[in-house]
This record gives structure tokens, C-alpha cells and sequence, in this order.
């Protein structure tokens, strides 16, 4: 553990609250992107939940940065509403591995409309976090710290806050998403459950603040 690196990111995430926290996710280029597409779904919300949280599942090893990919994926959804059409998203912006990924689309898609059939469904996983985080990894048979599962824990809330238009938060023990920006800080999970504890911030929300100024704390 770089423990210069830990006291400074201790320190500034200290001084801050969840509110803080939260007018910064509002300004990650992924929520902004999630937000416009959202004033095409207002009749829609289940739909819209549902893309989120597949294209949020399928957000690995892309093809260019994670801020375009998102703002391509809100302006082709907000023409193509079906989530059939992901295959035609996948094969023009998320092209790598293309047969394994179209594969892991329709498990992924598979498990994102057993647990979401209705809109009670969604506003219970609203309000059990951990259960849904429970319920993706179950259906998708990895673990409650992987990447692209907690990762998609941090796209649906999001995705609640722009079409609930309220503050949804998550609770404490939700692992942060392990990307490449995150691991270049580290690698070493304990550094990151003891940044929670002592911060008072959950990881799911600490990802958003570090991950828009990853330059910063890079060792």
C-alpha cells in the first residue's frame, strides 16, 4: 500500500459528504450520457433500465474510451428502442471478441428480464441494493466483486437517478469496479475496503471521484 497516496485520497474524501459525492457523479460523462437517453424512455422505464444495465454488463475490454462508448450508446438507443437491436450496438461499438461477447448478450439478457419483469421490480431493487447485486451475480454465475457486475450495481443507479429523479444511493460493501484506472492506483482490495471504512463513503460512489481525476492519485 503506497501509504502517501492512501492519506491524501483518506484526506480529500473525508472532507466530503454524500451529497458532495453525488454532484460529482452528475458531472461523470457516463451519467450524462445515461441522462439524455433518458428523455426517451419516460413511458419506458423498465426498457430503459433494462439497456443500462445490459450495455453496463457487456462493458468490457472496448474499443475506445468509456466516456464515448456510453454517449454512443445513448444516441443509438435513443433511435433503436428494442433491445433486440443490442446485437447491431455490439457489432458497430463494442466490436472486440464479437462472437463471445453476442454470446454473453443473451445470458446477460436472459438474466436482466427474470429480474426485472416489472417496474415493482425495479423499485424493490432500488431499495435492496445488495439484493440486486446478489441476484446479478447469481444468474450470471460470477462473483459479487466483479467488474462488470458491480459496475452495472453503479450504471443502474444512475439510470434510477435520472428516470426516479431522486438521489439513490448504495449501501456500504459493494466492491469498486476494477478497471484499468482503479488497478493503476491499486490492485490490493484491502486498500480499497479500508478507504470505505474509514471515509464513511461506499466504494460504488468513491469510483465515480476517482475515476474523474485518476491522474491525480496514478503511482
Amino acid at each position: 500500500m503506497n501509504s502517501k497516496v492512501y492519506s491524501g485520497m483518506k484526506k480529500t474524501l473525508s472532507s466530503m459528504t454524500i451529497n458532495d459525492v453525488i454532484q460529482i457523479e452528475k458531472s461523470d460523462p457516463q451519467f450524462q450520457a445515461i441522462k439524455e437517453l433518458s428523455t426517451y424512455y419516460k413511458d419506458k422505464r423498465v426498457s430503459f433500465v433494462k439497456l443500462v444495465v445490459i450495455n453496463a454488463l457487456l462493458s468490457y475490454q472496448l474499443p475506445m474510451r468509456g466516456e464515448e462508448y456510453w454517449k454512443r450508446f445513448s444516441e443509438f438507443f435513443s433511435v433503436h428502442s428494442r433491445i433486440e437491436d443490442f446485437p447491431e450496438f455490439l457489432k458497430l461499438n463494442n466490436y472486440r471478441l464479437l462472437k463471445t461477447r453476442l454470446k454473453r448478450f443473451e445470458k446477460v439478457k436472459r438474466a436482466v428480464d427474470e429480474i426485472f419483469k416489472t417496474e415493482n421490480d425495479v423499485e424493490i431493487a432500488m431499495k435492496d441494493i445488495k439484493g440486486l447485486l446478489d441476484k446479478l451475480s447469481k444468474a450470471l454465475k460470477q462473483r459479487k466483486d466483479a467488474k462488470t457486475v458491480v459496475f452495472a450495481i453503479k450504471m443502474f443507479i444512475y439510470a434510477c437517478r435520472t428516470m426516479y429523479d431522486e438521489n439513490l444511493t448504495a449501501p456500504k460493501g459493494i466492491f469498486i469496479p476494477m478497471d484499468s484506472r482503479i488497478r493503476s492506483i491499486s490492485e490490493d482490495k484491502n486498500f480499497w475496503k479500508r478507504l470505505e471504512e474509514e471515509t464513511g463513503i461506499p466504494l460504488i460512489h468513491i469510483d465515480a471521484v476517482l475515476w474523474l481525476s485518476h491522474k491525480k492519485w496514478k503511482v
